[in-house]
């Protein structure tokens, strides 16, 4: 059946905590999507766009597209690298970083309630099975590519 399927199961997964995020990120006026661009900025110093839309396995349009929205809000800045002028490097502004420190408990407490009765041994081993599970994946899909 496929209600039984991984791909299936991960999806519904996926599907509810996006929901959930986007509920509960709404009284901050950011998407999940956004969320996750500004945490990553905030954590890194001197990411740049391109490194940006790799991490997030996004095109340049599209990382970009976020970025813009969030400077828009006065979230992060796109400033001139000092290494090399033809690079942009991105910055969590103050409000930005005050956001990220708003959000972030709020997002950890919801992840440690959905693993509940999970044990930290089993969690290890859900992490490790899924990152196989997205090797697998790419390779395939790389591979698909390839022909």
């Amino acid at each position: 059946m496929i209600n039984e399927t991984t791909g299936y199961v991960i999806c519904r997964t996926a599907r509810k905590i996006h929901q959930h995020m986007t509920n509960s990120l709404a009284q901050f006026d950011i998407t999940p999507e956004q969320w996750v661009v500004l945490q990553i900025v905030a954590e890194e110093a001197d990411l740049s766009q391109q490194k940006l839309a790799e991490r997030l396995e996004k095109d340049k349009n599209s990382t970009k597209a976020l970025v813009d929205r969030l400077i828009k809000k006065g979230l992060l800045k796109r400033q001139r690298s000092a290494d090399d002028k033809r690079l942009y490097q991105l910055k969590a502004t103050g409000s930005g970083l005050a956001l990220a420190d708003k959000i972030a408990p709020l997002d950890s407490t919801f992840m440690q309630e959905g693993e509940g009765n999970v044990t930290g041994e089993e969690l290890s081993m859900f992490m490790q099975t899924l990152r196989k599970l997205e090797k697998n994946i790419t390779q395939n899909i790389t591979a698909a590519t390839r022909q």
